[in-house]
């Protein structure tokens, strides 16, 4: 497994604050002012008021664009991971290895993660982009966890790996949970290896080159 930077360097933890700070701070007042003041604008054009002279416009320009772009840019980021979240599924997908049904299967595009599992060949998939560059992509099969767990919306399963021990994602409570006992009842049923000559961590891990060559990102677990 390739040596990477998991956690975020102090400018990119910098930037997580700002952000934080932008959308629930920042955000709702400027939308606040960003509404009184389109009402004021309102009023002027109608006659009712009065107040809203060029300078004016040109401040509820500037707040209606800050309160817009940054939401449009984070829905074009959210679309995207989704988009490359798909195409790495498929780079890593086929009939005889690993053909998911859609209720078991979780694509978490705000989070850029993806669960999935085969019940048919006991195998699961999961995709997390780490940060901007670096996307654990691992193929596990029913020897490869060890402890399952829910809690509300969180789905987690612990691994063998100890570079990636727990792997989790977000969904429904109910999707959830339908994933949770999914896993518990593969757990029960006995596997067998379609390719021992190639086991699907390897498969996965060897065609994760493509997803590396394809994005243009660091995948650590390629071999």
């Amino acid at each position: 497994m390739k040596t990477v930077q998991r956690h975020d360097s102090r400018i990119e933890s910098l930037w997580v604050v700002i952000k934080f700070t932008y959308y629930f701070l920042a955000l709702p007042c400027l939308m606040f002012i960003g509404i009184a003041m389109a009402f004021i604008a309102y009023g002027t054009a109608t006659g009712k008021t009065t107040g809203a002279d060029s300078q004016f416009y040109s401040v509820a320009i500037v707040v209606w664009l800050l309160a817009i772009v940054p939401l449009i840019v984070r829905r074009y980021g959210k679309v995207s991971r989704k988009r490359q979240l798909k195409q790495m599924v498929t780079l890593l997908s086929s009939e005889e290895r690993f053909s998911p049904q859609k209720q078991h299967q979780v694509l978490d595009a705000g989070r850029g993660k993806y669960l999935g599992l085969d019940t048919r060949h006991g195998n699961i998939l999961y995709i997390n982009m780490v940060k901007k560059g670096v996307v654990d992509v691992l193929g596990i099969t029913m020897d490869d966890w060890t402890n399952r767990e829910l809690e509300g919306s969180t789905l987690r399963l612990n691994t063998k790996n100890p570079e990636v021990p727990v792997l989790s994602i977000n969904a429904h409570p109910t999707v959830a949970k339908e994933l949770f006992d999914t896993i518990g009842a593969m757990s029960h049923k006995s596997y067998s290896e379609s390719f021992p000559q190639e086991p699907w961590p390897e498969y996965v891990g060897r065609q994760s080159r493509f997803v590396e060559f394809e994005h243009n990102v660091v995948v650590p677990q390629v071999v």
